[in-house]
């Protein structure tokens, strides 16, 4: 018997290993050296970094650019994804496949388009300029640019990740509720919101951990020194000059590592409330 579920088992064994080498390996290393002082181990680097306050601002404008994040893609995505399951099934599929192109252009490329919009030299500002009177748009390394560049990429991925929990809701419960004399209002506070709300509020934390995240695009944009610090570029320039050693931007990973797991974890609970619900 053993011999046979070793068998059955051994086909994984390369993704476990490749899992281990892409995953746990460079958990533990990254502990390691967080962990590592002059004296041997000890918390010294977290000490260090909550008592600096530039690493004290950047990991609260994470966590500000993340909940401003998660805030608009709630409340502009769930409009949205109701609107679009009352459409038709072929033009439904004509906008999940124009939303799923937008979820897929991130990175440098996209902070380079919005530069070119609506930067100090964008199209738009320039244009904006000779028509109305000259306006200042949001720098793109300020919080409001960060906000408007990302909810380009957060945006369209909450809505392939909402869709789905939104056709839970049957028609046969809206059905039986208007046999039963229930109005609209009484259908959404007592079905179809209780229903929805833990797979909402699971899509919302996923937006809040890429948020926390994200790279690519603040790095580009928040170069100049009047742009937010964020936790996630702190960390990469962290390791661009980490001439002196590695556990400064080990720590603040770490911090990150611990947001993202404490968030996995809430996650899987309010998915299997969800689960339950139904």
């Amino acid at each position: 018997m053993k011999l046979y579920t070793l068998a059955r088992t051994l086909p994984a064994l390369p993704m476990v290993l490749l899992g281990a080498a892409c995953l746990v390996f460079p958990m533990i290393m990254l502990m390691h050296t967080a962990l590592q002082t002059p004296d041997g181990v000890g918390l010294d680097n977290f000490v260090q970094v909550f008592a600096n306050p530039v690493d004290r601002a950047a990991i609260l404008n994470s966590v500000q650019f993340a909940l401003w994040q998660t805030l608009l893609c709630v409340g502009i995505g769930t409009p949205i994804a109701l609107a679009l399951l009352r459409l038709s099934t072929k033009s439904r599929g004509w906008v999940m496949s124009a939303i799923n192109v937008a979820s897929n252009f991130g990175g440098p490329s996209l902070a380079f388009a919005f530069l070119l919009l609506i930067g100090a030299n964008g199209m738009l500002s320039i244009l904006w300029g000779k028509i109305f009177e000259p306006t200042e748009f949001p720098t793109l390394g300020s919080m409001a640019g960060l906000n408007i560049i990302m909810l380009y990429v957060h945006l369209p991925l909450y809505l392939l990740l909402t869709l789905p929990s939104y056709a839970l809701l049957r028609d046969e419960w809206r059905e039986a509720s208007r046999m039963a004399g229930a109005g609209t209002w009484r259908y959404w506070t007592r079905v179809g919101i209780p229903v929805l709300t833990p797979f909402v509020l699971g899509n919302a934390l996923q937006v809040f951990m890429w948020a926390m995240g994200a790279y690519g695009v603040p790095y580009v944009v928040t170069q100049s020194p009047s742009s937010v610090d964020l936790l996630s570029v702190q960390i990469g320039l962290g390791v661009q000059g980490g001439i002196f050693g590695l556990e400064h931007p080990a720590t603040l990973a770490v911090l990150l590592m611990v947001q993202a797991i404490a968030l996995i974890w809430l996650y899987r609970t309010v998915q299997r409330r969800g689960e339950k619900i139904l």
